[in-house]
């Protein structure tokens, strides 16, 4: 039985949870599709905030329809892929150990960097906007 150690768990439990959000944008239809997951902020504030209509975006970006995606989300298409490029990357994550071109610690320091980088560029609007946010609300 092959070990099972953290790094594989990790990349077991990513590859699920974003393979469910692939699932979940198959689902529901872009387009009056009503969408389980309500944007909480809009409700409470009335304001639109970056993530506004991001999973109905993904539900068009999932069946190609890039125009719609990005009328519904300007920011959809970097996340979206994102998530593509990590669901892939922890699939091939899972097969490091029978690389055998990169050692295994190597790996796992380009995993954690190029994943940070990679999600400060995707998320960066709606990180801002967070940042911005609570500053306003706690400072001002």
């Amino acid at each position: 039985m092959k070990n099972f150690d953290s790094y594989r768990i990790i990349n077991i439990i990513f590859a699920g949870v974003i393979g469910l959000v692939f699932i979940y944008s198959c689902l529901f239809s872009p387009d009056g599709g009503k969408h389980l997951i309500p944007s909480f902020y809009t409700d409470i504030t009335g304001d639109a905030s970056p993530s506004l209509g991001l999973s109905r975006a993904f539900s068009a970006l999932i069946r190609g329809q890039l125009g719609l995606a990005s009328r519904l989300n300007p920011h959809a298409s970097k996340i979206f892929a994102f998530f593509c490029f990590q669901f892939l990357f922890r699939l091939v994550s899972l097969r490091v150990d029978r690389i055998s071109l990169v050692n295994r610690k190597t790996w796992i320091r380009i995993d954690i960097v190029l994943s940070i980088f990679l999600f400060l560029i995707a998320f960066y609007p709606l990180i801002i906007f967070t940042l911005v946010t609570d500053w306003n609300m706690f400072y001002v």
